[in-house]
């Protein structure tokens, strides 16, 4: 079986998929990183040209110069029995024909609410499948559902474990609400981390900033060195982040602004606390008691062998 992987930088999550695809026996699995391809303008009238022709034309060099290198590293290879495309937005459309001419079946994952990023709804029906972890879009745009995976299983030793609460994520609308949790958590003198990554470094007395992505490795271990995790969702996002399924993986307890999270099997008061950001709550009892063991028959649709049956029927 042939798969290619095609999505733009993901920080380390779809290495592992790659990883657990590469061993399956028969399995040919390529990975198609497009955040490494980047076009550099040749002058400083290219860099105008492009932005006329983006305005005039809606084209964009650099997206131009992805495709290009997309279909390219396509070429040597045989037809391949499946290409999944994450986040086929940033491709041009073009660039999605000629794909799909090179597979048997053509899936999508959009890793996103399509509210987010709307030129999403055009490309469904140039998949043969689009899988999405937000419900509400799987119902309106008639997709498969799916979640993201427990890439990883592994429990810390207490001994091991240097704060209560920890976070990790990137600056955007969440921050305010990032911020006041800790604010909450500092006056109640809750032991946390909170991590934000910032291109531009603000210092801040509640959370720290830093200019990189900090590798997927190294934030496993400040996982693993935490007790219960933090996950501030997104205004107008319902479906489950990576944090959650971390959480699962690490046996961590979570503190989350997701209620929707109480939709799945997998949830326990004990394990999951749902809080109101305008409100924010955070008793004792939760932060003190011991976690609550999943059983893996509840776990397995939400691990890597559960979604690598579900997608590829393997």
């Amino acid at each position: 079986m042939k798969i290619t992987i095609i999505a733009p930088n993901s920080f380390g999550y779809i290495d592992f998929l790659i990883d657990a695809l590469k061993s399956k026996e028969g399995v040919d699995v390529s990975y198609i990183n497009f955040s490494e391809f980047i076009y550099t303008y040749s002058s400083t009238f290219d860099k105008v040209k492009n932005a006329i022709i983006k305005i005039i034309f809606k084209k964009n060099k650099k997206e131009t110069y992805v495709s290009q290198c997309i279909v390219k590293s396509l070429l040597a290879k045989e037809t391949q029995d499946f290409i999944v495309v994450i986040r086929p937005d940033k491709l041009e459309k073009s660039t999605l024909f000629e794909l799909k001419k090179r597979t048997k079946h053509f899936y999508a994952f959009y890793f996103d609410a399509i509210s987010n990023f709307p030129k999403k709804v055009g490309l469904i029906t140039l998949f043969d499948k689009v899988f999405s972890y937000e419900k509400e879009d799987v119902k309106t745009y008639k997709l498969e559902f799916i979640t993201n995976y427990i890439y990883d299983f592994e429990n810390s030793l207490d001994e091991t474990r240097e704060y209560k609460v920890f976070n990790i994520s990137s600056y955007d609308e969440r921050f305010t609400q990032l911020r006041d949790v800790a604010k909450y958590m500092k006056n109640h003198a809750i032991n946390y981390k909170i991590i934000v990554r910032k291109e531009r470094v603000i210092v801040d007395e509640m959370v720290s900033i830093v200019p990189e992505y900090l590798p997927l490795e190294k934030v496993k271990q400040l996982l693993l060195k935490s007790e219960i995790l933090l996950d501030i969702q997104k205004s107008n996002q319902k479906g489950l982040s990576f944090r959650v399924f971390e959480a699962l993986g690490y046996e961590k307890k979570l503190i989350t602004t997701n209620k929707y999270v109480a939709e799945y099997d997998f949830y326990s008061p004990n394990n999951i606390l749902i809080i109101d950001p305008d409100n924010i709550q955070i008793p004792t009892s939760f932060l003190e008691g011991t976690y609550q063991t999943i059983p893996m028959a509840i776990l397995y649709p939400y691990t890597m062998e559960g979604w690598i049956k579900k997608v590829f029927a393997i």
